[in-house]
């Protein structure tokens, strides 16, 4: 293909004078020059000024430009990456929409437009640098915490096309994890995570503990479902049933030594913020919802404290 410059702009609707440019600065240089000295293109210069326009509608610079083209040398590469900015493109065009969509049905506030707006901007490299710098921050002082493993294992990934609820819940996620007081609350949770498990061996991980656990949901949750107060007689067996369970777990007596101790775990470790998190991490990868675990451990909290 032998196109001139004329040609090319009519093909591309781009001005005369930008594909000059661009072609003067070395972003698509012509193929050759004709025995008059006019500028000639063929199939990857046309490709190139393609993709070029693309990667300026995107808002990249001109530096940024060219070290995408420098990269990129022959028709098949640089379609290649053509098609890659118009997927970048689309991904944005379909959340920026979503995001729209969101601010008309919830009556968002100018505030909340704004942060949802930057979000709309933001790459996926760029949300995931987030997520990343707020689990650097709250695991700065036990970076080899076991715990920091597991939630690197579990970054939201909002789909190509987010419902209405994972648009929701990731402007929820976004203004949750740059919360200084959320980022405070979680660093404490981590900190005493380390000192319970190296001075008093309490974790979460085994399986006696995790028994414990979900007799907690299933013995707290029943008492709930039938209205037993926490203070009430009938709570007495089911705070010591579920004591005890910690306490062989813990290996260590059930006394008021240990219920104080107990308690203190209990009010620590349980924030209905904390698990928020992970329900809006459920929501935007798209997990099967799970029930609140808050009232129940709140239930046996002050069932507990009642008793002591």
């Amino acid at each position: 293909m032998d196109i001139s410059i004329g040609e090319l702009a009519r093909l591309t609707g781009l001005p005369v004078k930008t594909v000059r440019y661009w072609s003067d600065i070395g972003l698509a240089p012509e193929a050759e020059r004709s025995p008059s000295g006019y500028r000639r293109y063929d199939e990857a210069g046309l490709a190139r000024i393609e993709l070029v326009r693309t990667l300026r509608d995107l808002g990249l610079d001109i530096a940024t430009i060219r070290r995408v083209l420098e990269r990129r040398a022959g028709l098949a590469e640089v379609a290649s990456a053509h098609a890659d900015a118009i997927d970048l493109h689309i991904r944005r065009l379909t959340l920026r929409r979503s995001l729209l969509r969101a601010i008309a049905r919830r009556g968002a506030r100018p505030d909340e437009v704004q942060r949802m707006t930057a979000f709309a901007r933001t790459s996926a490299d760029e949300a995931g640098r987030i997520m990343e710098e707020f689990i650097a921050s709250v695991f700065a002082e036990h970076p080899d915490d076991p715990f920091a493993a597991r939630m690197r294992g579990a970054l939201p990934e909002l789909p190509t096309e987010p419902s209405d609820a994972q648009v929701d819940a990731w402007v929820e996620l976004a203004g949750l994890v740059g919360d200084p007081d959320f980022r405070a609350r979680v660093r404490q949770m981590v900190d005493e995570g380390a000192r319970a498990r190296s001075e008093r061996d309490i974790s979460d991980t085994d399986e006696a503990t995790r028994r414990a656990g979900a007799a907690v949901v299933e013995r707290a949750g029943a008492a709930l479902s039938a209205g037993i107060a926490p203070d009430a007689p009938e709570a007495t067996p089911i705070v010591d049933e579920l004591v005890g369970l910690f306490a062989t777990a813990a290996h260590k007596p059930d006394d008021a030594g240990y219920r104080a101790e107990l308690v203190w775990y209990l009010e620590t470790f349980s924030d209905a913020r904390v698990e928020r998190y992970w329900q809006l991490i459920g929501i935007i990868n798209g997990w099967p919802q799970r029930p609140s675990l808050t009232p129940v451990y709140r239930w046996f909290t002050e069932a507990l404290r009642a008793r002591r």
